[in-house]
């Protein structure tokens, strides 16, 4: 791992204290205008630092991005590090704001456009390489020859990252092992520059001998004067950019020892100015987000509406897009994961954006035809189909939109009994026979719960691809594209049958 900045240079060794200060965020979310006003504090704080002779960092421990902000979505977050780049950071550990709507691969991008390393020593497949764009730690020069080394770690969030083909290892195991790498390697401090929330870092502390500070996010905890824990010292900066953290260190020039530590939260003060350099870089990357939301992706010979309890236009065109994407013989996908229809006429990705904000990827599963009927009749299950599901920003789950099938249905049975009848390519559903069926992660989650999948059964997810991209790939290929066939979901009932 190579050296970050230059040794300082030192005419003559001192036997004088080695004085360092760490600024540093946590959980800033995109909060535009409070960072701006962070970033001249930032900055005025940090320029005093050093007229004091003392050695200056400014770190971020996570989630300063936030895909609620289009500037994020958009460009799964590559747009955003140029702002970070504008602010002076030297440092950051990945977050989740990007990694787990987007998965770890999109990190590559964020790096790419970053003036700062990103680390994340955990977030990898057991003991293969980290994904592209990340780093297990830096070595950073101290005066006197001295280094620090810093390790970056990052919340494994159970086993979601399976998702993306990563099974994450125990981030004890980890750090452990590159605390004795890094001390091999000459470094008198270990900084853990942490996204795994404080209970966390409570845990990384009593498990793991040899490290002298964490700095920490997540959590969102606000931590005035850090936190004292196993002989660690953990420090946490609150959220939303709403305040700056700041870790003063002293160390034994010869030994790097440290001889003295304190922490601080200081907050932003109402009145302070945004700092002109970041406001810049803020509007830059606003008209990169307006360039890419102006480009056109095709054209709709007719507009696609939406409906959470009907068969829709825009669910009815996913729907087929999946399948045909995947190649399944059906394909089905909640309604929820729609804000809005399409106008007829040219569709620009911002437009598409707007009407379909979903982080979802695409999931091709083996199913018995049993399977597809329970998971219509839950899709149809008020009790689901009503839901505001906190992952789709507030839409409700809605009934399943679907391809490749006809369902006759009875809205007025029984809960449970209201499908009567499914053709899947024409063909009656065999309820033991086994279908290829396409959908979205969405569907198999717990909190929508249309299909429910045997441990047997395997999933294959494609990733980093989210839903959004499947359409717009679709439209562009197809493009003009027809009207999507209708009369999916027939509607019967039980004086009928």
């Amino acid at each position: 791992m190579r050296k970050l900045n230059k040794q300082p240079e030192m005419a003559t060794q001192t036997s004088e204290p080695i004085q360092l200060s760490i600024f540093h965020t946590n959980d800033i979310h995109a909060r535009l205008d409070a960072m701006a006003r962070l970033s001249s504090f930032a900055r005025r704080l940090r320029a005093k630092a050093e007229s004091q002779g003392r050695q200056v960092f400014f770190w971020d421990a996570g989630d300063a991005a936030d895909r609620r902000l289009r500037l994020c979505s958009i460009s799964k977050g590559a747009t955003f590090s140029s702002i970070l780049n504008e602010m002076g950071y030297s440092l950051q550990t990945m977050g989740n704001a990007i990694s787990l709507p987007y998965g770890p691969q999109a990190m590559a991008n964020v790096a790419a456009r970053a003036d700062f390393p990103i680390l994340a020593a955990n977030c990898r497949d057991g003991d293969e390489p980290l994904p592209e764009g990340l780093q297990d730690y830096v070595l950073l020069p101290l005066p006197q020859g001295l280094t620090m080394g810093v390790i970056g770690l990052t919340a494994p969030w159970g086993d979601i990252y399976e998702i993306f083909g990563l099974h994450l290892p125990d981030f004890c195991d980890v750090a452990r092992n590159l605390v004795g790498k890094l001390r091999n390697q000459g470094a008198s401090l270990i900084v853990v520059l942490s996204h795994l929330g404080l209970k966390d870092d409570r845990r990384l502390a009593e498990a793991v001998t040899g490290i002298d500070l964490i700095i920490g996010a997540h959590s969102h905890d606000l931590l005035p004067s850090g936190e004292e824990h196993s002989g660690v010292l953990i420090c946490q900066a609150g959220q939303y950019a709403e305040a700056l953290g700041r870790v003063d260190l002293l160390l034994d020039p010869a030994t790097g020892q440290v001889l003295a530590r304190s922490a601080q939260v200081l907050n932003v003060p109402d009145e302070e100015p945004p700092d002109p350099i970041v406001t810049t870089a803020i509007a830059a990357a606003e008209k990169e987000r307006d360039l890419l939301m102006a480009q056109p992706i095709g054209v709709l010979n007719s507009q696609l509406d939406l409906n959470y309890f009907k068969e829709c236009g825009i669910g009815n065109l996913t729907a087929d897009a999946l399948r045909e994407r995947l190649g399944a013989e059906a394909a089905i996908i909640c309604s929820g994961q729609f804000h809005q229809g399409l106008p007829a006429g040219a569709i620009t990705l911002g437009e598409l954006d707007t009407a379909c904000f979903s982080t979802a990827n695409p999931c091709l599963t083996t199913v018995r035809g049993a399977q597809i009927i329970a998971s219509l009749e839950r899709g149809l299950d008020p009790a689901i189909s009503q839901v505001k599901h906190h992952g789709f920003r507030g839409s409700l789950i809605g009934i399943p939109q679907i391809s490749g099938l006809v369902v006759e249905y009875d809205p007025d049975a029984e809960v449970g009994q209201r499908v009567k009848r499914v053709l899947i390519q024409g063909q009656p559903l065999e309820p033991s026979r086994s279908y290829s069926l396409a959908h979205t992660d969405a569907e198999i989650g717990s909190n929508v719960g249309y299909l429910v999948i045997d441990e047997s059964q395997s999933t294959k997810h494609e990733v980093p691809t989210i839903v959004r991209e499947v359409i717009e790939e679709y439209i562009g290929r197809h493009s003009p594209v027809p009207q999507p066939m209708e009369g999916r979901w027939l509607r019967t009932s039980s004086s009928s049958t």
